[in-house]
């Protein structure tokens, strides 16, 4: 059974093929156009499709649109009507209006017959909508291994809920519980972020910000507009569908406005919001646990990209095991919902790959003729692993292509930035000559799967460590041998690698423990300011318009 997943309806567009319930081909819509988050999460864009990963998807599957039985949709259009309740706080013609949600259900409508359009075959007697959440839990749940594993999706808004708890039960998932809005911890983060002067997208930065400020200063104030324990969000404080600050000045203080100064305020807001998060994650957790016991947590949704809340998850939650996927966010929904339309038709459950490595690849003829229209000279390398190892080894900043694109927004070692982590300056060099962001967001390593544990305090087992999903303390005795990926609370956000999983990279990581005594190095996304590269053009592209030494492609290397 060819089963093709679309994610399409607010950002993060994508596409997976699923075969007989493999996962063969998964890929973000942005990487392909170069727009951030594929296209804007308008009311009215909900039928632009990810044609590009639909593409790809279809190649790589080696499939015609003929050969597809089902495709998937990540949301329900149905649900939507008969579910979501307008908002008072709100602009005319805009998100939770009524004319914004008569043009928003139109565009939904369409989706089916724009993908018929995509794939120039009439899809629309195969296409199977499948509610948000469910796509989300699904992604998560079909992979994590436990048959029985409870549920836990936290994001934005799905068709009008703002979180899922359930669990598993063989092939079938089950829905026991969920939060309305305006009680979502997804747009707490998205409006809180825009408050700090930051866009609603930067979730990320804040993140690293908190970690600078006191949580206690505003963690009352938290408290009394957005809940303890379960999420009791005010939204005549937030007003999350109108401009402006007034409700959260009124607790906070003034809101920062792009590019001004970060102050301590800003910093503790941050910290409180964190801190928030980790109390408010941790209580919906208790409660899926209640709801359906298990040893096993697969958690999903844009807020499970938060590392620092995943890690205290991982270790003060109910659970033993705690999964997660690369893509817990929208894009990840692709998967999930393709996964969710082929096993509603079988009551075998089978292994399912949890591979980030899903996207585009590049032969080395496609290498080299990107090379010459770039006109950048290049030359194949003996042996790429130990040569980049030793460029890195002595200070050098190497862009490293390799195999298949990742999924997810995280870099994990097919399309990174790689140095040294034993540099101190290297961070501010990176952040101010490279990727031409802020100061205070820090860099990950990428550390040797079967050395972690000696630099770090890992806590219980996961697979989702290969996935750069937490934070872990760094041994104390270790510190000062890798300033460069120490956040200023002494942890790193780690991703492991093993021979598995990614042999060339475990390779490269190898050479420069060899080379220096360190098993690991800094990684960071092949990027600037744009979205991750995915192909050789995209990476030399990149490669001119930064200060980075080298660029290995392949078996190819050019130097600056």
């Amino acid at each position: 059974m060819n089963v093709l997943g679309i994610n399409c309806v607010y950002h993060e567009s994508s596409a997976a093929i699923i075969v007989d319930g493999s996962v063969i081909a998964a890929a973000e819509e942005e990487r392909f156009n170069r727009v951030k988050h594929a296209k804007p999460a308008s009311v009215d864009t909900a039928d632009i499709m990810p044609v590009a990963s639909i593409a790809f998807c279809l190649e790589a599957a080696g499939l015609r649109p003929e050969d597809i039985d089902q495709v998937a949709c990540s949301f329900d259009v149905e649900l939507r009507k008969s579910s979501f309740e307008l908002d008072p706080l709100s602009k005319p013609g805009d998100w939770g209006s009524a004319e914004g949600e008569r043009l928003f259900t139109a565009a939904v409508e369409r989706v089916p017959d724009a993908v018929s359009a995509a794939l120039g075959v009439d899809v629309t007697d195969r296409f199977v909508w499948v509610p948000h959440h469910v796509a989300h839990a699904a992604s998560a749940y079909y992979p994590c291994g436990d048959g029985d594993a409870t549920v836990l999706v936290v994001d934005g808004i799905g068709e009008s809920a703002t979180a899922m708890l359930g669990g598993g039960a063989g092939t079938t998932l089950q829905r026991i519980d969920q939060l309305a809005y305006p009680n979502s911890v997804g747009f707490v983060w998205e409006k809180l972020s825009d408050f700090l002067g930051f866009s609603p997208y930067d979730a990320s930065k804040v993140m690293g910000l908190a970690a600078y400020g006191n949580p206690q200063k505003f963690s009352d104030a938290m408290a009394r507009v957005a809940g303890a324990g379960l999420p009791e969000v005010h939204s005549s404080i937030f007003e999350f569908r109108l401009d402006g600050f007034a409700g959260l000045e009124s607790v906070f203080g003034p809101h920062r406005r792009p590019g001004d100064p970060l102050e301590q305020h800003h910093l503790d807001v941050a910290a409180a919001l964190q801190d928030w998060n980790d109390h408010t994650i941790l209580s919906l957790a208790e409660r899926a646990y209640e709801l359906h016991p298990s040893s096993t947590l697969a958690y999903s949704g844009g807020v499970a990209l938060n590392c620092t809340t995943n890690s205290l998850l991982k270790e003060k939650g109910p659970f033993s095991h705690v999964y997660i996927p690369s893509a817990p966010h929208d894009a990840g929904t692709a998967v999930g919902a393709a996964l969710w339309a082929y096993y509603r038709s079988t009551d075998t459950m089978a292994p399912v790959s949890d591979s980030p490595y899903t996207g585009p690849e590049y032969g080395d003829d496609a290498i080299l003729a990107a090379f010459g229209e770039a006109g950048v000279e290049a030359r194949r390398s003996d042996d790429i692993a130990y040569e980049v190892a030793q460029r890195i080894a002595n200070g050098q900043v190497i862009g490293w292509f390799q195999g298949k694109m990742e999924v997810g927004p995280r870099a994990l070692g097919n399309r990174s930035l790689v140095a040294d982590p034993r540099d101190p300056g290297m961070r501010d060099m990176l952040n101010r000559k490279v990727k031409h962001r802020e100061d205070f967001r820090p860099f990950a390593p990428s550390v040797l799967e079967e050395r972690a544990r000696d630099w770090f305090e890992m806590g219980r087992e996961s697979e989702s460590y290969r996935y750069m999903l937490y934070t872990c303390p760094v041994r104390p005795e270790r510190a000062d041998q890798i300033p460069a990926v120490l956040h200023t609370d002494g942890t790193s956000r780690v991703q492991t690698v093993s021979v598995r999983d990614n042999p060339r990279y475990h390779r490269l990581i190898s050479c420069f423990e060899a080379a220096t005594g360190v098993p690991m190095v800094l990684n960071t996304s092949f990027n600037d300011s744009e979205p991750i590269v995915c192909s050789p053009r995209d990476a030399l592209a990149t490669f001119a318009g930064t200060r980075i030494d080298a660029v290995a492609i392949g078996d190819f290397i050019a130097s600056r």
